[in-house]
């Protein structure tokens, strides 16, 4: 198993945004199709916005997705510009309607140094029904975090780094799914306090 050792816990909320659509549209006719993804992640009084390119989480299997952090401060600060729903009027497609984000998930996390790596573990504590089938969230998962070499070289992401980096707005780091059940995997509870 290694060497472990929990850096940080937290709650954690998974988040979708529906695309925008035409103002008249039914509802629910064109909303299930997905704008982005993304999670939060609180610890105390610190939050993180994190946007997932591929607009799901990675699969088990080693498959590595790029993440940004679009966001940080308050959870007001952090979520309140994203869950409004908007409408606004485009000179050639009329009436248009951006719906806000909506919860898929939520749960407990913790960053966890693995040997020479840190993994974002996870286990959701309450799912909401109605979401694609794409953004779907597992129950619990283990993702290994590569963050942003500093200072920058040809090999841009490294397993050496630690969850403040994730801190300021704008930090990237790639996702690599690693294992679905994180507490077998590393030989912790994940909602443990």
């Amino acid at each position: 198993m290694g060497v472990v050792e929990v850096l940080e816990r937290g709650d954690i909320s998974f988040f979708w945004k529906p695309s925008v659509r035409a103002a008249d549209a039914l509802i629910g006719e064109e909303s299930a199709k997905v704008q982005s993804f993304f999670l939060v992640l609180s610890s105390g009084n610190k939050h993180r916005r994190v946007r997932v390119g591929k607009k799901r989480l990675p699969a088990p299997t080693g498959e590595r997705l790029w993440a940004r952090v679009e966001r940080t401060g308050s959870l007001a600060r952090v979520i309140g510009d994203i869950v409004e729903t908007e409408e606004y009027v485009t000179k050639t497609r009329g009436v248009r309607v951006q719906p806000g984000a909506e919860m898929i998930a939520r749960g407990a996390y913790a960053f966890v140094q693995h040997d020479d790596h840190c993994h974002l573990v996870y286990r959701l504590d309450h799912t909401e029904g109605g979401v694609p089938e794409e953004v779907r969230v597992p129950d619990a998962g283990s993702l290994i975090v590569l963050f942003e070499r500093v200072p920058r070289t040809k090999a841009t992401w490294t397993t050496v780094g630690s969850p403040a980096m994730l801190d300021e707005a704008g930090a990237e780091c790639v996702l690599v799914g690693a294992n679905d059940e994180p507490e077998r995997e590393l030989g912790i509870d994940v909602l443990a306090a």
